[in-house]
């Protein structure tokens, strides 16, 4: 018998270097480096001029790919001033009054890996199979990750998987949106409070860090964190201890941190609006998720896991067949969040193609996270979709409120949706006041 063997697809990158004017070299490859001032930057340049993050570069298979971070003089290819460019020829890049030579390499392979799965992620493009085996690289060990990408591309599904695969699993793993916390009371959420510690403080709190103690703390929207905490947080992390709001008592602490964001923190660091040192702490490892329409080959077998996730495996055919038809060239600015959303519905109503036309007509808008608008139409007709949808909407949430005994966060987890939205829903539809 001849044995079979799976090889790893390989990702074609064309990647390049960077010749400082003080003769060092700089290899670009697809792990992000940023050029800045500040001493943390992988390129530090002694130089007034420039910002303290002041361009990132990153190589991809369309050339290396250079993005200005909001620096105050600016980035510049050869003599024109850019936002965001593709190199994929020898150039002169200028920050502040330094000049960088870039010389394109060969293309390069880069193995991705056969993983076509991580988790409760999937997709087979070449990206996501990087990206699963780096996630696999480190799930076992005690770095800190950062995940970017926009909205509904999966952050939180990643920061769960990363949990999942690691020695941590049986420990907790505590979720905190930071853009949904007040700014008066975020200290005491995430580091606890004493009786009394403030108004409103009617009782002992321990805080987020002590309750991930063992497990992950999960800083969802990171860049929402109020620039007065930012210093409290990297303390405590660096120091591997925390200490609650009115206390003297120091507790250790033992935690694995992974944070989301869908804000630009280098741009942000430069606004003043999120600390360096902090970032560098978080982002041992980043990791950026691709929006859907960069990936669109993985719909199949995206749609096959959301019908089997959703007990409707024997629709998989028909609503992949549906979205092939109707959406495709559909850009989904909703992302794998609004995919689920429509597969949902498709999956629900397989069985009558004509009602899936009706229902995701209605209203997109309900479909990708935005407020749904009243039907202009005064119709039956009209009224009988907007009729169907919202009935839809009232069966499906109030069926997974109660598969979930309530729990907001595991309703967006099985949902694909982020928790305020499903706060939103449950607020529209009556379910909760």
């Amino acid at each position: 018998m001849e044995a079979t063997v799976t090889r790893p697809l390989q990702l074609f990158v064309r990647g390049g270097s960077l010749h400082l004017s003080d003769g060092r070299m700089v290899e670009v490859g697809p792990d992000p480096v940023i050029v800045g001032r500040d001493a943390a930057c992988q390129v530090v340049i002694d130089d007034r001029e420039v910002s303290a993050m002041h361009a990132e570069l990153c190589a991809t298979p369309q050339g290396v790919r250079i993005r200005d971070l909001e620096s105050t003089n600016g980035t510049f290819v050869g003599p024109a001033r850019i936002q965001e460019a593709w190199l994929v020829g020898a150039a002169t890049v200028t920050v502040g009054s330094t000049k960088m030579e870039f010389r394109p390499t060969p293309k390069t392979r880069v193995e991705v890996g056969y993983t076509s799965a991580f988790g409760a992620l999937v997709g087979g493009s070449p990206r996501m199979r990087r990206i699963f085996q780096v996630l696999e690289r480190v799930a076992s060990t005690d770095l800190s990750v950062l995940v970017t990408g926009e909205t509904g591309t999966g952050k939180e599904l990643v920061a769960r998987a990363i949990h999942d695969a690691s020695p941590r699993r049986n420990k907790p793993f505590v979720v905190v949106d930071c853009g949904s916390i007040p700014a008066s009371l975020a200290e005491g959420i995430l580091f606890g409070h004493e009786k009394g510690a403030f108004t409103g403080a009617i009782g002992r709190r321990d805080g987020s860090l002590i309750e991930a103690h063992g497990g992950t703390l999960f800083l969802d929207e990171l860049g929402e964190l109020p620039v007065d905490l930012q210093p409290k947080l990297l303390r405590a992390l660096s120091e591997r201890q925390v200490q609650r709001v009115g206390s003297t008592v120091v507790q250790p602490l033992d935690v694995r941190v992974v944070a989301a964001t869908r804000r630009d923190l280098g741009r942000e660091m430069n606004r003043g609006n999120f600390r360096s040192d902090l970032f560098f702490r978080i982002a041992q490892v980043r990791v950026e998720l691709p929006p859907l329409r960069e990936r669109l080959a993985d719909i199949p077998m995206l749609v096959e896991a959301m019908c089997k996730r959703l007990g409707k495996e024997d629709a998989t055919g028909r609503v992949q067949t549906w979205i092939g038809e109707h959406r495709a060239r559909y850009d989904w600015p909703g992302n794998v969040r609004e995919l689920m959303n429509v597969v949902s519905v498709a999956a629900a109503l397989a069985d009558d193609t004509d009602a899936i036309d009706d229902v995701l007509s209605v209203e997109r808008a309900s479909l990708t996270e935005m407020p749904a608008q009243a039907s202009t139409s005064t119709t039956s007709y009209g009224q009988a979709r907007q009729a169907a949808l919202r009935a839809f909407e009232h069966a499906y949430f109030a069926e997974l409120s109660d598969a979930c005994g309530g729990n907001i966060s595991e309703m967006a987890r099985r949902a694909g949706m982020e928790r305020h939205h499903v706060r939103a829903f449950l607020k529209k539809l009556g379910l909760r006041g």
